[in-house]
């Protein structure tokens, strides 16, 4: 039982990486949250591998490892999903910001623009009189 566990965690961690390597393909995440995820597949990978961090597979009763790998992948697919939702809004964010910074520089423009025919309108009234 312990080495099909140590094996669902290798492979928890193995599809970790595949999905994140697809969601920053796609853009779905952004660069930083795509590194802590790949940080802790490869924990996972660590973990179910290296003899040293495993030997808490044999604290797990038996009974109790289908149970454990669920909720964890549960849990692991739940957090990536909203770090995805979040890196989406962060995205859109700096989005509606370069837009934002574009029609104020639009806007500026124009004011300008509606100064400098100001300016020559007031010139040309002043040179007609």
């Amino acid at each position: 039982m312990t080495d099909i566990l140590q094996l669902a965690v290798v492979g928890m961690g193995l599809i970790l990486f595949v999905m994140v390597f697809v969601s920053l393909v796609w853009q779905k995440i952004t660069e930083g949250i795509g590194l802590l995820w790949f940080l802790l597949g490869g924990v996972l990978i660590l973990t179910g591998t290296a003899p040293g961090l495993n030997d808490w597979i044999h604290v797990v009763p038996k009974e109790a490892a289908p149970a454990l790998l669920l909720i964890a992948a549960v849990l692991i697919t739940a957090l990536f999903y909203i770090s995805s939702l979040v890196s989406q809004l962060l995205r859109k964010n700096q989005e509606l910001a370069m837009h934002v910074s574009l029609l104020n520089q639009e806007n500026e423009s124009m004011l300008y623009e509606l100064r400098e025919l100001r300016e020559y309108q007031k010139d040309e009234n002043t040179v007609c009189r």
